[in-house]
């Protein structure tokens, strides 16, 4: 493994070759060339270990189908078992460890305040065997938290020690446990409030620990099934800002417009929207859990240039139904040129973007067939959208970085090519303006106060405390647009 400017075809490390001073180019690390020893001495770290911890439905639905895809992309079956003989060489115990009888047990914790979607995971065909039962936790009373954020976390006051034991069982089964994937809703009752309360038991328990939540938000561009949102979205914020390393916003419109006009269909499905998550989920740890010297660990993926400053944009190319076969011819290219369009981040901000959003810091992985003098052709092309990439005006490195992901050996791809954008965009500070907007509507009214106020602990300074911190956020982005940003 090398790293190459895309102008050059040098080991930088080595420092036989330099950056074109005319063009900031992007950075292409590649798996394909020799290796370069002292450089993968540099680049190379031990495999840590993963947890999973999903709340609430949503949650809970998006973990259901990361962890079919893990399975498929391991060589394990429902049961935990190996689908084939077990000779190719990849890193399982990121995710999964063995159990006494050797059978592959998923690092995950499942937590929810109702148990219809769990029962429903746990009575699947497909996984009534896979999951540790002890490591699953619902409510006795089964009642959910009505979709108020103040319930959920009121809930999880009373409960969070035990949910804290599975967790730290959980993680002491770990060798070398690098952190924590959180999957959950901030727009709901139970992932908001619930989920809230847990992220930050786990921040005050694993102050060294990586935290990335892939946090879904309601849909802002249409009348929301949950009335309450904004104040259930605002309340999670505070918490997003202040407990996870980075938090992968994912949004209902987006997801649901993705995949009408992909999966040819009105109505996409729950099945339709988590497998775009999923995608996201698995392609972004592909790094971790195969063959690889490059972001070897989730300590190694940074896309933040300084807290709190560290809210992801995501999308994937092509989008295909995973159901479906695939017939259409993809290309680097196309890739490459897709993922840096808006439109294509499964967050609606493509119709708010300024001409002073910049981008502080990006991945984009490309998997399948993929050259070094693929990508050099792309991103030299004069007319391609790499060389408009604007940066911060602070920052005179070329904030992508393309990277080549290794595939899964057990799964046979739909595509030639494929890849996974994960953005840090200044453009993502308009969602949460537009949350701002639909709370103050609600708030200069009181409008549904008394929902919240009811739970015991809960003061509507809370709301507006929560408030504040969302819009010093959006101010700060709005700073990481200046020249003196930094200064």
């Amino acid at each position: 493994m090398k790293l190459f400017p895309l102008d050059q075809t040098a080991c930088i490390s080595c420092n036989s070759c330099f950056l074109s001073t005319d063009v900031i180019v992007p950075l292409f690390y590649s798996l394909e060339h020799p290796s370069c020893e002292h450089q993968l001495e540099k680049m190379s770290y031990s495999k840590g270990q993963l947890m999973c911890i999903h709340v609430g439905q949503c949650g809970n639905q998006i973990g259901q189908s990361f962890w079919k895809v893990l399975c498929d992309e391991h060589g394990i079956d429902g049961r935990g078992r190996m689908t084939c003989e077990e000779s190719i060489h990849d890193y399982k115990d990121v995710f999964f460890y063995q159990a006494d009888d050797n059978h592959y047990v998923p690092r995950a914790v499942l937590v929810d305040l109702e148990p219809r979607v769990i029962n429903g995971i746990m009575t699947s065909e497909s996984f009534s065997r896979l999951f540790n039962p002890d490591n699953i936790y619902m409510s006795t009373q089964g009642g959910g938290a009505g979709n108020n954020w103040a319930s959920g976390y009121g809930q999880g006051s009373e409960v969070y020690e035990q949910i804290l034991d599975i967790i730290e069982r959980e993680a002491e089964n770990s060798d070398q446990m690098d952190g924590f994937l959180f999957t959950h809703s901030v727009s709901g009752g139970t992932g908001s409030g619930m989920g809230s309360l847990i992220l930050e038991k786990i921040r005050d328990k694993f102050p060294k620990k990586v935290i990335q939540t892939f946090s879904v938000f309601a849909n802002h561009e249409d009348t929301s099934d949950v009335i309450v949102h904004p104040y259930n979205s605002v309340l999670s914020m505070e918490r997003l800002i202040d407990f996870p390393d980075h938090v992968v916003v994912l949004d209902n419109a987006a997801l649901n417009r993705l995949a009408a006009g992909k999966f040819e269909t009105q109505q996409p499905t729950f099945e339709h929207i988590n497998s775009l998550v999923t995608r996201i989920m698995s392609t972004s740890t592909a790094m971790f859990r195969f063959e690889s010297h490059i972001l070897t660990s989730i300590r190694s993926m940074c896309l933040s240039p300084m807290q709190p400053l560290h809210f992801i944009q995501a999308g994937f190319s092509p989008v295909v139904d995973p159901n479906q076969s695939f017939t259409r011819k993809t290309s680097v290219a196309d890739v490459v040129r897709n993922l840096l369009k808006p439109s294509s981040m499964m967050v609606s901000t493509a119709s708010m973007t300024r001409p002073t959003h910049c981008m502080l810091s990006a991945f984009l992985f490309l998997q399948g067939q993929v050259s070094s003098s693929d990508v050099n052709t792309v991103c030299l092309s004069g007319h391609h959208s790499v060389n408009a990439i604007r940066r911060a005006p602070w920052d005179f490195m070329n904030p992508l970085r393309i990277l080549q992901a290794p595939s899964s050996p057990y799964v046979k791809p739909q595509y030639k090519v494929s890849g996974l954008m994960l953005n840090n965009n200044t453009s993502i500070a308009p969602l949460f303006e537009r949350i701002l907007q639909q709370f103050a509507r609600l708030r200069a009214k009181n409008a549904f106060i008394d929902r919240f106020q009811k739970e015991e602990g809960f003061s509507v300074d809370m709301m507006d405390s929560s408030a504040e911190r969302v819009q010093e956020l959006i101010n700060l982005y709005s700073q990481a647009e200046k020249p003196d940003f930094l200064g």
